[in-house]
């Protein structure tokens, strides 16, 4: 299953409410970079990593708008909506190997 197989998978489990479903398409080693402003956080493991999907609000919803299959890597302008908070438009990146999310990568839109 090929990087985009596997994340149109990860987006339908998430935005579905099975967010469980969606963090075990992860890797155990998983990393995950957030960036805010001029800095950023890196997430290390799937105990980080998953625990930020699964302490996110009811609701979350990532959905893809253009997307770039580069083979084991899959680039997304990615809109984020929870509820009570104005929704977030993202450039994010994820790395897949044999099925696995295996890198993640979201900092706010730049164009």
């Amino acid at each position: 299953m090929g990087a985009a197989d596997t994340m149109e998978i990860f987006f339908e489990l998430l935005n579905s409410g099975d967010v469980n479903g969606a963090v075990a398409l992860m890797d155990e080693r998983c990393e995950m970079r957030v960036h805010v402003g001029d800095n950023s956080r890196t997430l290390r493991g799937l105990d980080q990593v998953s625990g930020w999907f699964l302490r996110a609000d009811r609701g979350l919803r990532m959905v893809p708008g253009e997307v770039r299959d580069l083979g084991n890597t899959y680039q997304a302008d990615l809109i984020v909506v929870r509820p009570g908070a104005p929704s977030q438009a993202l450039d994010a990146q994820f790395r897949v190997e044999a099925g696995k999310i295996t890198s993640i990568n979201l900092a706010p839109r730049t164009r």
